[in-house]
């Protein structure tokens, strides 16, 4: 059998790439021997698979007897940790992957610091996995290469198949965002458009699972008057997030790209809601191109569109078929 290194900033099931990580983990390690580096500490474990901390990013030699006898190794775009493996490259010269997860795959090449060092990496790299359309071509407006692919992400369709009683506000249309309070996730453009929405259906209910709210966001709702409406969630559990895809009508993120290097790579959890059978609302110009067939799985509107996202709400509750069948 095979053996092949994974290295990941993080296993941890908040983050995007760490769920990532975990299903990768999952799938590979019928058939390949596993040995997974990750930067933080490992709270979840694959039997079978051998795991270890890394503490330093220049040396250790943990990683470098492993690297010795391994075939090959994959690693993930975050930089500086993707140039970990290229260390000792002259030394070993093993075939490496890396995947591109979006900005994390982009934003160091626009720095002169990282962007010597990141596409060497590239250029060296037996193949780039691209995890969207969107994202390859980000990359190759940065640098010129022919080792790229795109493999766009996916979930475990039976890790959501679950029977979820929707018990709880009752007669509420309720819609629902999973993704980190970040300017690209377009919260801003969300929660002006749910005051929109409540001009119809008063009791709608908005529930984001993303954090602690910051004051910027707090203050938003407070001047659309959405305080009986807007739910943040934080730290929850997968079955606890499981439970609030299955509560939804609608799952909902209109994300923006900032600017160049800050965008929404792919985003997994058009995916998970899809797996939920909810439609789903993105928007043109990301990575969601790539996770949402628009008009058939769900709609992209156009970023920034406050009145267009409304519209494409109200689409969905108001014509429920239409939100079953995308779903």
């Amino acid at each position: 059998m095979k053996k092949l290194l994974i290295i990941t900033k993080t296993l941890s099931t908040n983050d995007g790439q760490g769920r990532y990580s975990l299903d990768l983990i999952k799938r590979l390690k019928n058939n390949y021997r596993l040995v997974v580096f990750s930067f933080d500490n490992v709270q979840n474990r694959e039997e079978g698979v051998t795991y270890y901390k890394l503490n330093n990013l220049f040396f250790s030699w943990r990683f470098f007897k492993e690297l010795k006898t391994a075939d090959f190794v994959h690693s993930f775009s975050d930089y500086p940790y993707c140039l970990l493996p290229f260390w000792p490259y002259f030394l070993f010269k093993r075939p490496i992957f890396i995947t591109a997860h979006g900005t994390y795959g982009v934003e160091p090449l626009d720095r002169v610091k990282s962007s010597f060092l990141l596409k060497r990496a590239y250029k060296k790299a037996k193949k780039i996995i691209c995890i969207s359309k969107f994202t390859e071509k980000q990359i190759l407006k940065r640098i010129k290469l022919n080792n790229t692919i795109v493999i766009n992400n996916g979930v475990d369709y039976e890790k959501f198949q679950k029977s979820v009683k929707k018990d709880f506000e009752t007669g509420k249309k309720i819609i629902l965002s999973v993704g980190a309070l970040k300017p690209r996730k377009g919260y801003h453009v969300s929660i002006p458009a749910i005051a929109e929405t409540k001009k119809r259906y008063p009791q709608v209910r908005y529930y984001i699972v993303g954090g602690k709210p910051s004051d910027l966001y707090l203050k938003m709702i407070e001047q659309y008057g959405l305080k009986e409406n807007v739910i943040f969630f934080e730290n929850i559990s997968d079955e606890e997030l499981i439970g609030l895809y299955y509560q939804a009508d609608v799952f909902l993120l209109p994300s923006v790209t900032e600017n160049e290097n800050d965008f929404e790579g792919f985003g997994l959890v058009y995916l998970e809601a899809g797996a939920c059978g909810k439609p789903v609302i993105g928007a043109f110009g990301s990575g969601a191109e790539d996770a949402i067939i628009n008009e058939e799985t769900g709609i992209l509107v156009p970023q920034n569109d406050i009145q267009k996202t409304a519209e494409a709400i109200l689409k969905l509750f108001d014509n429920s078929g239409l939100a079953q069948k995308m779903g």
